[in-house]
Parts: structure tokens; C-alpha cells; sequence
């Protein structure tokens, strides 16, 4: 076991910030030491941007439809293409909670620190008051601003200043005090401008899944799901609650009411009406596998391999990078391989992403499914967007079991419903998705070379020593 060890002077707790947790001498006030001994001029971060913080607000929660505003949380933000779950009344919202271009979006409460920069996709969708907004001004750059909050001297300065017993909370108040430093001016412009770049590619990426939605609906002949109409039965005078019956012979052995919803059978009904025949997913699967459940040893990115769990598969990145140890036994099971659609199947359940040469190599949880497309049958890109549809989520969603904490197994997602369209339809939609997947990689790569090229100007100073090695 290694130990941290850092000597704090008693002047920061009598007459400073008078802190008594560790966390915060040994991530924030060590950034700020590591900074002034960089050598470059610093400045609080309230003197070179705006904040703007909602707060708690009444919430005024509406069914999906045309007018209501989508509304996202801290973690939301960062979906990948943005798909809200809650909405509000469009005369419950006003201005403030909506993100302008460009704003930089910072999670506030709960996990602390992660950010984002605001694309065009956002500017339609409220956000919760979990999020901080950040903007600079006229004397910085803003996807600056951006890179050196996603370095490891932004990230460990919030995390530092984080306060709260149960849940953890930042505000503006403690970072205004952030020291930010002012590299020269070309530097900040050259950053600001691979961010930018960086989000563009992702906001292009999002708009190809999209329109690969659209596009399968119209190939397959099958409805948008939102002009489709569940039936349920008449309500009685004066009562709100929605009811329907079920025919004995279609309970197939399940009691359990989700299972059996007008959502579900209205869908499946016009699938069944579409161009292609229906078929069961294990026919267009070269196999659907889970790995066995293993022990986790958590080590550093040296001694481990990166590790995937459910919570990243929705995510436009890894936002909490873990690394598992090389010498894991189960190992080679549980590694994921290039092309391959992961289902989260335990807890939150239907999040799904496909595994591209980004993460070739990559360890992923046994809470993940994999399904590989059989060749010459299917293509992978065609099965991740018929699953992340909700043709395909509420028969996720239906199969799910468990008293507290949900589950699917292999049998359930082996007997999913999926037209079995001629490859050279599935191609058309999958060429699309596996466009929208480069994009997003390369968008990330520009993000991380960036922040990796800042820390090593930030760290070597303005004496510009190891320069000539950039």
C-alpha cells in the first residue's frame, strides 16, 4: 500500500483556508503550489470568466411531446447523441437554463469536476441546477479554459475544494478562486481552436446517429415510434390510472405488468407490418457472451489495462478512467474486441455503444454483453442502431427481471425482435453509425493531445525548457 504524504504549514488552518480534510491539501492547494512554482503569471478564474449558476428550482414535469423542453442532469450532458428521459413545461423555463454556444459546462453535485463544452445540441435543452456554467471573457479563450479544466490541474483543484458530508458540491464561490495561468497568447489561441475543432467533429458525429435512425425507419418501412399510439382501455369517470387487459395465452409465464404494455405490443405490431420479415437477434449474432464475474484489483494505468463499465457506455468519453490489473485471471473473457455492440445489462439496463479500435484491448465489466454480428448476415452498425431505438429498448426494457437490482441474461437479449433486412439495406444505416463513431474518436483524441500538449507547457514554464520535444 503507498501512502501520500504532504507538510502543511499552520498558517493555512489558522489563518487561511482553515480546511482540516486532506483531500483538499493534498490535490487543490498542491495545484496551486505546483502552478506558482511553474512560473507563469496566474490569475483567479473569477477575473477572466463569468459563472452562471441556477440553482434549485421548481420542476413542472410534462410527457414527451412537441413542446416540451427536454431537461438533462449533470451526467446527461455528457450522452452521446443527447437523449433526455424528463421534460418540462415549456411555460415553466425561462432563458438562464438553457447553454449558449461554446459555454463550458461543469457537473457540480455528486461527481465533481467533469466538463463539457456546450454544442448545438444543447442549446434547445434545459439543465438541471447541478451544472455550472462557465464563460470567459474577453481576455481569454474559452476552449482554453475548457482544455485546462479537463487537465489534471483543473480536475484535481475541484475535486480538492469539493465540500459536503453525504453529497459532494462545488459552487462558484470556491471557484473563483481557481488559479488559472495565462500562457502567451498564441498558445491559448492554438488551444482554443482543437477544442473547438474537437467539438464540431462530435456534434456531427451525434447528427449522423440521428439521421441513421431516420434513415432505418424509412429502409425498414416501420413508423417513427413517436407517431405510434399505445392502446390501453377507457378510464373509468374521474380516475387518471391507465389500464389494459392481457390475454391468458400471452403471458408466457410472466405476471409482471411492465412485460406486458401497450408501448411494447404497438411496437412490435408494426414491426411485424415492415418491409422484411422479423427474425430473433441470436440469428444475426455471431455469438452473445458474458463474461464470468471476477474480483476487480484497481491499479495505475502502468500495471493495468483500461477498464469499461456501464456507466461509460452512454457517454460521449470514459469521464473516470479505472485500470484493472494485467494479471486479472479471467482477463482474456472479459476483453472487448473491435465491432462489438456492448449492452449494459445489470442495474442501469439498455445503454449501448460499439466497440471501435479506440478501445481494441480494453477490459469490460461483466455487467456488459457482447453481441457480435454474424458475417456476411448482419452488420454490427445496423444491430446498435435497431438496439438504441425504441424499437429496441422497450424490448430491452421488458426483459428485465430481478426483485432490486434489474438483470438480462443471454436468453433474453438472444430472443429480441429485429427485421432481418438484405445486408445491402443494413449497410446503408451502419456506414452511417461507423462514420458517426470516427468522429466521436477523433473528436476525443484531439481532446486529449490538447490537454496532454497544455500540462506540458504549464509544467515546463515560460523558460520554455523541453520545448524542442513538443
Amino acid at each position: 500500500m503507498s501512502l501520500d504524504f504532504l507538510r502543511v504549514g499552520s498558517l493555512y488552518l489558522r489563518e487561511q483556508e482553515k480546511r482540516l480534510d486532506a483531500k483538499y491539501y493534498a490535490k487543490a492547494l498542491r495545484v496551486r503550489w505546483n502552478l506558482e512554482r511553474s512560473g507563469w503569471p496566474l490569475k483567479p478564474l473569477g477575473d477572466i470568466a463569468f459563472f452562471r449558476y441556477i440553482g434549485r428550482f421548481k420542476r413542472h414535469y410534462v410527457p414527451r411531446s412537441r413542446s416540451a423542453v427536454p431537461l438533462v442532469g449533470a451526467r446527461e450532458i455528457f450522452f452521446w447523441p443527447i437523449k433526455p428521459k424528463k421534460f418540462l413545461h415549456p411555460e415553466s423555463v425561462w432563458s438562464e437554463l438553457f447553454p449558449s454556444y461554446a459555454d463550458i459546462l461543469i457537473s457540480c453535485s455528486g461527481s465533481i469536476g467533469n466538463s463539457l463544452i456546450a454544442g448545438n445540441s444543447l442549446r434547445e435543452v434545459a439543465i438541471s441546477q447541478h451544472v455550472i456554467r462557465v464563460r470567459a471573457k474577453e481576455q481569454a479563450r474559452q476552449g482554453y479554459l475548457y482544455a485546462f479544466f479537463r487537465s489534471g490541474y483543473g480536475l484535481n483543484f475541484m475535486q480538492g475544494v469539493q465540500y459536503g458530508a453525504v453529497i459532494k458540491e462545488i459552487d462558484p464561490q470556491v471557484l473563483n478562486h481557481m488559479p488559472i495561468p495565462i500562457l502567451p497568447a498564441q498558445i491559448q489561441e492554438s488551444t482554443h481552436s482543437k477544442m473547438l475543432r474537437a467539438l464540431v467533429l462530435r456534434e456531427r458525429g451525434a447528427c449522423l446517429l440521428k439521421k441513421a435512425e431516420r434513415l432505418m425507419y424509412e429502409l425498414l418501412g416501420i413508423p417513427e415510434p413517436d407517431s405510434i399510439q399505445p392502446s390501453y382501455l377507457p378510464n373509468p369517470p374521474g380516475t387518471r390510472v391507465r389500464a389494459f387487459a392481457v390475454k391468458r395465452g400471452e403471458l408466457e409465464g410472466r405476471l409482471d405488468g411492465s412485460y406486458h404494455l401497450p408501448e411494447v405490443e404497438s411496437l412490435l405490431r408494426s414491426l411485424r407490418v415492415g418491409k422484411y420479415p422479423i427474425t430473433r437477434l441470436e440469428e444475426l449474432a455471431a455469438y452473445i457472451h458474458i463474461p464470468p464475474r471476477f474480483k476487480r484489483h484497481y491499479l495505475d494505468a502502468n500495471r493495468g489495462v483500461p477498464f469499461v463499465r456501464p456507466s461509460d457506455l452512454a457517454t460521449v468519453r470514459i469521464l473516470e478512467q479505472r485500470y484493472i490489473a494485467k494479471w486479472t485471471p479471467e482477463l482474456d473473457q472479459a476483453l472487448l474486441r473491435p465491432s462489438e455492440v456492448l449492452i449494459s445489462r445489470s442495474g442501469s439496463i439498455g445503454d449501448i455503444t460499439l466497440v471501435t479500435q479506440a478501445w481494441k484491448g480494453w477490459a469490460g465489466s461483466d455487467d456488459l454483453a457482447r453481441i457480435a454480428a454474424k458475417k456476411r448476415i448482419a452488420y454490427p452498425g445496423y444491430l446498435y442502431a435497431f438496439l438504441t431505438s425504441p424499437y429496441g429498448q422497450v424490448q430491452l426494457k421488458r426483459e428485465i427481471y430481478g426483485g432490486v437490482i434489474d438483470h438480462l441474461e443471454i436468453e433474453h437479449l438472444a430472443k429480441l425482435n429485429i427485421p432481418r433486412a438484405p445486408v445491402e439495406v443494413q449497410y446503408k444505416v451502419a456506414e452511417l453509425v461507423l462514420k458517426a463513431f470516427e468522429l466521436r474518436d477523433h473528436a476525443n483524441e484531439i481532446e486529449e493531445e490538447t490537454v496532454k500538449e497544455l500540462e506540458a507547457w504549464i509544467k515546463w514554464g515560460p523558460s520554455g525548457s523541453g520545448q524542442g520535444n513538443r
